[in-house]
């Protein structure tokens, strides 16, 4: 099959969850058919990893990812627009045109969008192909979380336009693919409330991790190390880094006085000062081109999600490395576990104080959690697989 993919994101280096998933699908496919790819960079850094993605793609070009500005004239005229603010923001008219220009000069068979973000090019195309669109979170239904999570009644008032402008908005663009696939079988659910029984068909795709991870044992676990992964100029992971550094750690130094929190990600040296003065046993390492070594080393993974959607390559790269994990129930979410088997659930604070107590005081626990985890991911979430499966979609 000739195939087109369009991403929001360069897939390499794969060092974030839609970075990963952009990646070893593409992968996959380029490695069974003739794949091109329009790409987003989010930095002129992103040009140095050309050829690593040149090995499974024929073709490929990228654009600079447009500087989104919320405020200005711009913003005021988009509250009156059908188009939320966010995808004009970040509208490409270069990435539009080449789209347009490959589409009409070569007979493709499918052609992918890559996250929703993808979709406001892709969906306009008159073409024969098969028409894909990949969505990492059901974006509409995210910021309604976010709404209905806020305490003032004022804030959630100003989310109200917002979210029923993106839930048309998404409605819109999804009905005119020929299939979606999502991430769980949760999110499924909430795209297909989202077309009030309508197209396109839908299909779940999960997130998984790389086999090589299963057989990493390259470094020993530091007692009392909590461990948790993603730049910090990403909203939900801010606020779980927050809430973890000003209401979880105090709770669990009280009772394990030695105990430590790293923080690996991308981050601001306003951040570092920011973090440094929550806690003096917080470390941010900063980005770090590979995280096996930061979370194979770590006690356990605390990751106390509150905002955003999908499924949490995190979680599943911890439990892959065998790393026990606690975590809320929304940062589980669209990952089969069982709460005390091969996963810690808290929703509360006090509550993941207390489960991260658990698994430092218990190393028998801790480490009968971590080899369930692992079993889980091993039997499930594998890349091959999943990528094989999306295979068949793209396929019809």
């Amino acid at each position: 099959m000739k195939i087109l993919a369009v991403s929001t994101w360069f897939p390499y280096p794969p060092d974030n969850g839609s970075k990963m998933r952009a990646y070893h699908l593409l992968r996959h496919l380029g490695e069974r058919h003739r794949l091109d790819l329009l790409a987003m960079r989010q930095s002129d850094d992103d040009l140095i990893h050309l050829d690593r993605v040149r090995a499974f793609c024929r073709r490929v070009n990228t654009y600079r990812e447009p500087e989104f500005r919320p405020s200005g004239l711009g913003g005021i005229a988009a509250f009156f627009s059908p188009v939320p603010r966010y995808f004009q923001a970040h509208h490409s008219p270069g990435l539009d045109a080449e789209l347009r220009e490959w589409s009409w000069g070569e007979q493709y068979d499918a052609i992918i969008a890559v996250t929703l973000g993808a979709a406001p090019y892709v969906a306009p195309l008159r073409t024969f192909a098969r028409k894909i669109l990949d969505e990492h979170n059901v974006e509409s239904q995210v910021i309604k979380r976010r709404s209905r999570e806020e305490r003032s009644l004022l804030t959630r008032l100003r989310y109200l336009p917002t979210w029923v402008k993106a839930e048309s908005y998404e409605r819109m663009l999804a009905s005119r693919f020929d299939a979606v696939s999502v991430v769980s079988e949760q999110e499924q659910d909430l795209f297909r409330a989202l077309l009030r029984g309508g197209k396109p068909i839908s299909a779940v795709i999960p997130n998984g991790i790389d086999p090589a991870l299963l057989e990493y044992h390259g470094t020993a676990r530091e007692s009392d190390l909590l461990i948790f992964t993603g730049a910090l100029s990403y909203g939900p992971n801010r606020d779980a880094a927050e809430c973890l550094c000003r209401d979880i750690l105090p709770l669990v130094r009280r009772h394990v006085p030695r105990a430590k929190l790293r923080i690996t990600g991308r981050v601001s040296d306003a951040d570092r000062e920011a973090f440094a003065s929550l806690d003096s046993a917080v470390e941010l390492t900063g980005y770090v081109d590979d995280v096996r070594p930061c979370i194979a080393s770590a006690s356990v993974m605390v990751a106390p999600m509150r905002l955003g959607g999908g499924t949490r390559l995190k979680i599943l790269e911890a439990m892959g490395l065998g790393t026990p994990v606690v975590t809320t129930r929304m940062g589980a979410e669209g990952i089969p576990v069982t709460d005390g088997r091969d996963i810690l659930l808290a929703d509360t604070p006090e509550e993941m104080a207390g489960a991260v107590i658990r698994i430092l005081r218990d190393p028998a626990t801790a480490e009968e959690i971590g080899r369930n985890a692992r079993e889980l991911v091993r039997e499930r979430f594998q890349w091959p697989a999943i990528a094989a499966e999306f295979e068949r979609l793209v396929c019809g």
